[in-house]
C-alpha cells in the first residue's frame, strides 16, 4: 500500500510539473504535401517582444529568446508547429515560404510550387476557443506569403502573398475615390546618405515592388494633379517583405485628412468634431455624415483593413476642429493593444503640400486614438491620447 501511495505521489507531482508544459495560449501548425513540394517549405514565426523582432524558423529546434515560443518538433517532413505560451502585448506574423528557391533563377513553375504543395495553416486560439484554418488558394504564384497574425492575444486572418523575400511593395490609391493609381512616379532613397536605390512607376493596379537589403529608406511618390508624399519604411535583419497601401490625395488647399493601416485590424473609423459655420458642433464618423455647408466631408469610408478613411474640411470655420481614429471592429476588446500594433498613419494635407504625418503610438492600449486636433488659428496641435471607447457616438467623451 505504501509503494503504491508513493507511486501516485510521484505520479502527481510529475503531471503537475507537465501541466506548465500543456499550457499555452496559442498553437500555430503548418501541414503540406511533400511529394507535391519541390524545394522546401518552412514555416515562420515573425515575433515582436520587447522592442524587438526575431525570427523562429519551424526547420530549427530553437525557441525565442525569451522562451515564449518553443517548435513543437513533429514525426512528419511536412509539417511545422510552434507554441506560443503568452500572448498577450505581444505581436506574431506567421510567414510560409519556400526557402531553397531563388526568386532570380525562377520558373512561372517554381513560383506555383506553394500553391501546388496545398499549404494549409491551423490556429488552435486558447485563449478564447476558436480555432482558424488558412488555406492557401490553388494557382496563387509566390515564393512567400503570411498567413495572418496573432496581435495581443487575438489572431486576425488574412493572407498576403508575395514574389520573393526581402522586398518592399506599395500599392497606390487616391485618397478622395478609393480607386488605384497607376503611372505613379516612385523614388526610394537610402536614408542614411541619400543615394537613390530605386525608382520606376506603378502598373494598372497602382502596385510598386523592388528588391531591397537590409538598411532605413524613404519613398517619395508623386503623379501629376497630386500632393507629394513620402513614406519612412525599415527592410529589418529578418528579410521578410515589406508592404503597405498608400493613399495620394488630390491638390486641394484646405484640410484633407487620410488614414490609412495595415492588414488589422479589419475596420478603422476616422472621426472629427468641430463648429459648424450657422453655429453649434458637429461630429462625423461613418454613420453619421452630417452635410457641412452642402457638403460632406467623409469623402470615403473603408471597411475592410487598409483604408484610406478621407476626411475633406472644404470650408474651416472659426473655432477648434479634433480628430480621432476608433477601432471599430476591436472596440470592446478593452485595454487591448489592436490599434496600437495597427500600423496605423494619418496625414494632413493643407494648402496643396503634406502637413503633417501622425504614426500610432506603440505600447499604448486603448480602442480610439485621439490624434490632433486643429485650434482657432489653423495650427496643427498634436495630442496621440489613447482610451478605451466601444460606442462610436462617444468617441469624443
Amino acid at each position: 500500500m505504501k509503494r503504491a501511495n508513493l507511486f501516485f505521489k510521484v505520479l502527481l507531482f510529475c503531471l503537475a510539473g507537465a501541466i506548465p508544459l500543456l499550457a499555452y495560449d496559442f498553437k500555430v501548425t503548418v501541414l503540406w504535401d511533400e511529394l507535391a513540394m519541390e524545394g522546401e517549405a518552412e514555416a515562420i514565426l515573425q515575433y515582436y517582444h520587447d522592442g524587438q523582432v526575431e525570427i523562429i524558423r519551424g526547420s530549427l529546434n530553437k525557441p525565442s529568446s525569451d522562451g515564449n515560443i518553443i517548435v513543437n518538433r513533429t514525426s512528419s517532413g511536412g509539417s511545422q508547429e510552434f507554441i506560443i505560451t503568452k500572448a498577450a502585448g505581444r505581436l506574431v506574423n506567421i510567414w510560409v515560404a519556400n526557402i531553397l528557391m531563388d526568386e532570380d533563377f525562377a520558373t512561372k513553375d517554381d513560383f506555383l510550387m506553394l500553391a501546388n504543395a496545398q499549404i494549409k495553416v491551423f490556429v488552435e486560439d486558447n485563449l478564447n476557443h476558436r480555432s482558424y484554418k488558412v488555406a492557401l488558394p490553388p494557382k496563387t504564384p509566390g515564393l512567400i506569403f503570411r498567413a495572418g497574425a496573432i496581435v495581443d492575444g487575438a489572431y486576425f486572418d488574412f493572407l498576403e502573398m508575395f514574389q520573393q523575400q526581402r522586398i518592399y511593395t506599395v500599392t497606390l490609391i487616391n485618397a478622395t475615390t478609393g480607386k488605384l493609381l497607376p503611372n505613379a512616379n516612385v523614388i526610394i532613397k537610402e536614408r542614411r546618405t541619400g543615394e537613390t536605390v530605386a525608382m520606376g512607376m506603378t502598373d494598372e493596379d497602382g502596385y510598386f515592388g523592388q528588391k531591397l537589403d537590409y538598411g532605413k529608406y524613404t519613398a517619395t511618390f508623386t503623379r501629376e494633379g497630386f500632393i507629394k508624399a513620402q513614406h519612412n519604411f525599415q527592410m529589418d535583419i529578418t528579410e521578410l517583405p515589406v508592404s503597405m497601401n498608400f493613399a495620394l490625395s488630390p491638390i486641394i488647399k484646405k484640410f484633407r485628412i487620410v488614414l490609412t493601416w495595415g492588414p488589422f485590424p479589419r475596420d478603422l473609423d476616422a472621426h472629427l468634431t468641430g463648429p459648424k459655420p450657422e453655429g453649434g458642433t458637429f461630429h462625423i464618423w461613418w454613420n453619421q455624415k452630417t452635410l457641412i455647408s452642402g457638403k460632406n466631408f467623409l469623402d470615403r469610408d473603408d471597411t475592410d483593413q487598409y483604408g484610406p478613411e478621407t476626411i475633406t474640411i472644404y470650408k474651416p470655420a472659426q473655432g477648434e476642429y479634433t480628430y480621432a481614429v476608433h477601432d471599430y471592429s476591436g472596440r470592446n476588446r478593452r485595454g487591448a493593444l489592436d490599434l496600437s500594433m495597427s500600423s496605423a498613419r494619418v496625414d494632413v494635407y493643407a494648402e496643396g503640400r503634406l502637413q503633417q504625418t501622425f504614426v500610432v503610438p506603440s505600447g499604448r492600449r486603448g480602442s480610439v486614438w485621439k490624434v490632433f486636433k486643429i485650434d482657432s488659428n489653423q495650427r496643427i496641435i498634436p495630442l496621440h491620447q489613447m482610451y478605451d471607447e466601444s460606442v462610436s457616438s462617444r468617441v469624443f467623451h
